[in-house]
């Protein structure tokens, strides 16, 4: 018995642990993922710093890398800005699709869905 209950609370505790983890790892992932969305030079400040670091970059060949991000980072934008109108297009239809093949009540938890998730739902 005693020996049943000590498997048990070991069994418990892992459960325990694994749900801790994947709640834990979402909402670190979804505070990533908010504050690159919020500050455009986030991800760039990170990769750099992370670069620096590991590669150990002197002054002089940080200073490049800097540049170099900068300049990918404007080219990303200005080709985000080309394909924009083709990607809200998309999901637009998409989502107009979506409607299309569900009930009014599914459709009412859709638009609570999309709402509770602008960021997500809503093309930029």
């Amino acid at each position: 018995m005693k020996r049943l209950k000590a498997v048990l609370l070991l069994l418990l505790v892992f459960i325990a642990g694994v749900g801790v983890g994947v709640v834990g790892t979402r909402l670190a992932v979804r505070h990533f993922v908010r504050q690159a969305i919020a500050n455009p030079d986030f991800l760039r400040q990170k990769i750099e710093q992370d670069l620096t670091h590991r590669l150990g970059l002197n002054a002089d060949q940080q200073a490049k890398l800097r540049e170099i991000l900068i300049q990918a980072q404007k080219k990303f934008k200005d080709l985000r800005a080309e394909y924009q109108p083709r990607n809200t297009a998309i999901f637009t239809g998409a989502q107009t699709s979506l409607a299309e093949i569900l009930t009014p009540e599914q459709r009412e938890k859709f638009g609570k869905i999309k709402a509770e998730n602008k960021e997500l739902w809503q093309p930029q």
